[in-house]
């Protein structure tokens, strides 16, 4: 049996894989039909969070005491999974003009921020808060949503 050189399976390997393409987008596209779907901005927030939230707090009525309700909520969610994070959130309009966006922008992060406050009063560690703010079709009312993962 007669050894070749090596170069000469180079040079085999060389034109037996110039045919080849290699698989990226550009050729998944061409065998699948079409780009795959690129998720929107809203679809990317809403997949890290539960669908319900522990609670939704509204800013509409002042005066209203929302602190003993959020303490209770936390305490058991910290009982149940002491490792838990909770996500301050404040929905911002979409339908909305862009003057009525940033006032929503402007009040949220404050709500926000009053809400983390009493998380941590309640006995979350602050490197278990997340604040955010996500937008919503249609015009929202002014309230933070708190999930838990």
């Amino acid at each position: 049996m007669r050894m070749f050189p090596p170069a000469f399976w180079l040079l085999v390997s060389v034109l037996v894989l110039a045919g080849c393409t290699l698989v990226d987008q550009r050729t998944v596209s061409r065998w699948f039909g079409g780009r795959p779907e690129v998720p929107s901005q809203e679809d990317i927030a809403a997949a890290n969070l539960p669908a319900l939230p522990l609670v939704t707090i509204r800013f509409d009525q002042p005066d209203a005491d929302y602190t003993p309700v959020l303490t209770q909520a936390a305490e058991e969610a910290l009982a149940r999974k002491p490792s838990a994070v909770f996500d301050v959130v404040t929905p911002l309009p979409t339908g909305a003009s862009q003057a009525e966006q940033d006032a929503f922008v402007r009040r949220g992060a404050d709500d926000a921020r009053a809400v983390a406050d009493a998380l941590a009063t309640a006995g979350v560690p602050p490197k278990q808060l997340r604040l955010s703010m996500r937008s919503d079709p249609g015009t929202p009312a002014r309230e933070v949503r708190v999930y838990v993962r």
